[in-house]
Order: C-alpha cells, then structure tokens, then sequence
C-alpha cells in the first residue's frame, strides 16, 4: 500500500494512480480545451523557433522568459477551474505546452520525467490534456504499468545514465497505449516509464501539462555536473521563478543547496525486468477508466465464488 499523501479526491482514481502510475479520465470542457489550443496558436511564432531543430518540443525549451511565464499563467488559468473537483491537498509547479510536429522524429522513446521531490517521501505528477484526440498515428501516450516502483531513480539535469538503458530494447510489450477525446487528460507519475509514438498526422499535435506535487513536500532540482555519475549529485530547493529562469545544462542560478551526495546509477539488466514485470505480455490499449477495471474485478470475484 502507498502510505504518501493522497492527492486525488476520489479514492478510485488514487488506487488506479498508485498501482499503475497513471490514469486517464475526464476533466475538461470542450470549451476549456479550445482556449488552450487558442492560446497556443497567438503564440505559435514564439513557442516554434525551435521547430526545425526538435520535432518534439516544449514551452521551456524556447529559452523565452515571458513566453514560458505566459503559457505558465495562461495554462493554470483554465486548469484552475477544474482541476480542484478532483484533487485535493496539492500545490502546482510549473506548466508547459508540448508539441509534436508531424515528423518521424517527433518520437519520443522510454524514459521518466524529471524528479521534482523526495521520492521515497512523496511523488510528483504531471495533468496531460491534447488539444485534440490522441491515438497511435498522432504521437499517443503509451505506458508500462507499475514501473514508478520498480527502482529508486535520480533523474538529474544536464543528463544521467539511465538505469533502464541496457535493457530499453526489452521494454517495447511491457508499454500500454493510451488513446484520449478530447476533454481527457491524463494524470501520470513522473517516475512512470512512458513514451509517445512519432506524430505522423499531417498537422502538429498540441498538449498542455501542469506539475502538482503534494502540499507538504519541497520542489527539488536534481545537478549531475557533465552528467558524470562518478560525480556527487547537487540537490536544490527551487521556486517556479528558479525554473523559468534555469538555464539548459547550468546550474539553477539562486536556488538553495541542500546536499550533495553519490547515486548508483548502474544500468539493470534483463533479469531485473523479469523479476519486477514478468514475461513480455501481448500489447495492450487502455480505453477503460478506473470505474470500469473496479467493475470488471468485483465480477471476477464473484465468480470465482
């Protein structure tokens, strides 16, 4: 049983979240999803000079001050009107656009998000909502189930070794595909591993994501100077004004230090993903809500009555 602070109201959604590391429902209007879809086209010259150079990006990877304080205002404005129905005792981050354009090389392969907390005391989370309908042609969401408990991982800045990197040929029909409409979004713990197919559509794919983490834990930043894990990983406490202002492959300029201290960053090996996954299982689409899977157990104890 996950004994940290639950952070959605309703406990069907939190069991879905904790066993499996996401979960998808409904939590926009049409209406809502279209100002956020708006908002990115009166912005689309800003947020796309760096279209050319990555197929796959994000609002704070324009390097734009006022365009990612922007976004990160705009995006909380609509999210605020909902986002409290469903979760409770949180505090927000940071918020970003993410798009892909159509491009082979708008994939994005397994990996975790960055740490944002003490893990072993709380978790941090991401609310996904596209534009539009997602699916396995415009660069859907896919998941492996569970895997935000398979390892204690240090995600550091500018780059670290990947635990996983040795066996990420091996993870392909471990992952689950997610399919949204438009008003769903999903929730996803940033230690989940995760990844999205190439966008082959003939237009860009646009999402708007918002960071929670509960309200009684600090936002951490995690250094790996050069990326070397023979190195000492610096630990930060930062502000949302700390990350607008993080410069790609730099330390945070005015966050506090709070330790340093020695990761093991060795890379796992296939035994390791039998022993925390089992055997590769067929693939999978999730298209069920938590509600539904609930149901679908209560029948099968019954009849096993």
């Amino acid at each position: 049983m996950d004994r940290r602070p639950a952070i959605f109201r309703d406990p069907a959604l939190q069991q879905a979240f904790d066993d499996d590391g996401f979960v998808r429902f409904r939590l926009f209007t049409p209406e809502q999803v279209q100002r956020l879809h708006d908002f990115y086209l009166a912005t689309e010259a800003a947020h796309e000079v760096i279209a050319d150079q990555k197929k796959f990006h994000a609002t704070n990877e324009t390097s734009n001050a006022a365009l990612i304080a922007d976004a990160d205002r705009f995006i909380k404005s609509v999210m605020a009107e909902e986002i409290d129905k469903h979760f409770t005792g949180y505090k927000t981050i940071a918020a970003n656009y993410l798009v892909k354009q159509p491009s082979e090389r708008s994939v994005l392969g397994p990996h975790q998000d960055l740490r944002f907390v003490d893990e072993l005391q709380f978790y941090s989370l991401n609310i996904w909502v596209a534009t539009e309908p997602t699916h396995k042609a415009n660069g859907g969401l896919r998941f492996i189930r569970g895997s935000h408990r398979w390892l204690d991982t240090v995600r550091a800045l500018p780059s670290y070794p990947w635990p996983y990197r040795s066996i990420q040929e091996q993870l392909d029909p471990y992952f689950t595909d997610i399919q949204t409409e438009v008003g769903d979004c999903v929730v996803l713990n940033h230690a989940a591993i995760h990844a999205s197919y190439p966008n082959l559509s003939d237009h860009r794919r646009i999402a708007a994501i918002l960071a929670l983490i509960p309200e009684g834990a600090d936002i951490r930043h995690y250094f790996l100077p050069e990326g070397d894990p023979a190195r000492e990983v610096e630990e930060y406490t930062m502000t949302l004004e700390d990350f607008i202002h993080l410069k790609v492959g730099q330390r945070p300029e005015h966050a506090t230090l709070v330790r340093t201290f020695h990761h093991d960053f060795s890379a796992v090996g296939q035994d390791f993903l039998v022993r925390k996954a089992g055997p590769a299982p067929a693939a999978a689409i999730h298209t069920s809500s938590p509600y539904d899977r609930f149901k679908q157990k209560l029948s099968a104890l019954f009849r096993r009555s």
